[in-house]
């Protein structure tokens, strides 16, 4: 099952893609007209924390216990907050209060 959410640019420290974002079953990524970008590949199980802000949507990843990154998606602000809820939905992450922020409590 392959959900896409329109066109959008993907930024993590000096990394910079643009892209149509793809959301599977198991991965987040961008795609261009050559095929998958490797680089933005992000694996859900390793999102642990989703927050809309006005530039976009952060995504907080952290692959090991000692590492951690954060990447920002730029795009329609309607269908990247659709993405947030997706991504929060389906790791079972817990809203913080009055904010659009999900952290994942076992994170």
């Amino acid at each position: 099952m392959l959900l896409t959410y329109g066109q959008g640019e993907y930024f993590e420290q000096d990394k910079h893609f643009s892209g149509r974002i793809i959301l599977s079953e198991h991965k987040l990524y961008l795609t261009d007209s050559q095929g998958e970008l490797s680089a933005t590949f992000i694996p859900l199980e390793k999102i642990a924390g989703v927050k809309i802000t006005r530039s976009g949507v952060e995504i907080f990843v952290r692959p090991s216990i000692l590492e951690r990154y954060q990447v920002l998606l730029k795009g329609d602000r309607r269908t990247l907050t659709d993405l947030a809820k997706e991504i929060a939905e389906r790791r079972g992450m817990k809203k913080k209060f009055l904010t659009r922020e999900w952290n994942d409590p076992a994170l």
